[in-house]
């Protein structure tokens, strides 16, 4: 019987890390040796193209891109979701469900349809290639997931526990911010890992929407990368985008308890 459990989990590890494995193994080689050493181990390992990587004149800059929208996608992202799922969780209004329907069309639509759309918008509204103006877009597209992900959460929490708070003599905001937003923080943190990963992975609307290197996020400067020849120097792509997935990485790994507990506490009331 354990077989049965430690067979399929050994094949899903296998199955995740074999491709990390693999960019690991091919960043530590020199561009000639990819195809020539063909072993898991090279023969000369070398942290050459991570020096290049660090070397590279856009790497900094579109980190520091990427670490500004990542993180303004996510502070805008809480501020409107929190009190808009709040709001779902706890209170009866006409129209309820078919706005919270309405609020998942963001979702049904893919992204390269909105991507004309949107680039005619930041012309018109002269925020073409701007940090602000992909914060907001990356904003739109993820409240709705982090709304219905918050909705959840907050009917799970106890009502009598705000009763007691008001009866107390707490305000409503005061309620929300001693009470509701302490046990929310699984809730929460789920919510901001999504939003700072989907913007700091977001590749298609940053090629549509910026067009210098003051506004491009790192897998925009990965796509760069290409030389121009057209021949892949597979070695510094695979150790710029280790480079690129290692913050997420090591962030998740502090918090992924949290993580679990926020996508699963809606489940249950």
């Amino acid at each position: 019987m354990a077989a049965l459990v430690w067979l399929p989990l050994a094949g899903l590890v296998l199955w995740t890390l074999g491709p990390f494995l693999i960019s690991l193994s091919v960043s530590f080689k020199e561009p000639a040796q990819v195809f020539a050493d063909p072993g898991f181990i090279p023969d000369k390992p070398t942290l050459d193209a991570y020096a290049r990587v660090l070397a590279r004149p856009g790497f900094q800059q579109t980190l520091w891109n990427s670490v500004v929208i990542g993180f303004g996608s996510l502070v805008l992202t809480l501020l409107l979701g929190v009190p808009a799922a709040y709001a779902f969780a706890r209170f009866r209004f006409r129209g309820r469900h078919l706005m919270l329907l309405f609020a998942l069309l963001p979702l049904l639509i893919p992204k390269v349809g909105l991507m004309v759309p949107l680039f005619f918008l930041a012309v018109e509204l002269g925020a073409f290639d701007s940090r602000i103006f992909l914060i907001i877009v990356f904003t739109g597209m993820l409240l709705p997931l982090a709304t219905w992900l918050m909705i959840g959460f907050f009917q799970a929490i106890p009502r009598e526990l705000e009763e007691a708070a008001a009866v107390d003599g707490a305000s409503q905001f005061q309620t929300i911010w001693t009470v509701v937003m302490p046990l929310s923080i699984p809730a929460l943190l789920t919510v901001s890992v999504l939003a700072f990963r989907e913007a700091w992975n977001e590749f298609e609307l940053v090629l549509a929407l910026t067009q210098t290197a003051a506004s491009r996020t790192l897998p925009y400067e990965l796509f760069l990368m290409q030389d121009a020849t057209g021949i892949a120097d597979f070695p510094i792509q695979n150790a710029f985008a280790l480079l690129t997935i290692l913050p997420l990485v090591l962030v998740y790994l502090r918090i992924e308890r949290y993580v679990a507990e926020g996508l699963l506490s809606g489940a249950v009331k």
